[in-house]
């Protein structure tokens, strides 16, 4: 994307795409800072719940999550696109996945032998 916000590329392994939402990250930390501005032991409180489960994960952890959000009244995480940005973003998407080593094997695997025309009387 041109301005660096919301940008998909392959990852250095060619096994996955890597996307960026930049805007995601800066809304959840100007939440986190009205939240602080707020009250910093509700913040504080909710770090520390995500802390107590980070090794855990899993439910544990996505439990945790969705309590800080809702404590700190946290937006869902969504990134506006203007039309341009989300073609642009689509092509960004479409070019990365047709890189993967699962899309070139797919495409190996269906690819078809191409028989080409012999002159008459060549043998085969």
């Amino acid at each position: 994307m041109s301005d660096g916000m919301v940008h998909a590329r392959i990852n250095p392994m060619w096994m996955h795409v890597i996307l960026r939402a930049r805007g995601v990250r800066y809304e959840t930390l100007r939440t986190l800072a009205e939240a602080w501005n707020g009250n910093q032991q509700d913040v504080i409180d909710s770090i520390a719940a995500l802390a107590a489960v980070v090794d855990e994960g899993g439910p544990a952890w996505d439990s945790a999550v969705e309590d800080v959000e809702a404590d700190l009244q946290m937006d869902e995480a969504e990134v506006e696109l203007t039309h341009l940005d989300a073609t642009r973003l689509a092509d960004e998407l479409l070019g990365a996945a047709a890189l993967t080593m699962s899309a070139r094997r797919e495409a190996a695997l269906v690819a078809e032998v191409v028989d080409f025309p012999r002159q008459q009387g060549e043998a085969a």
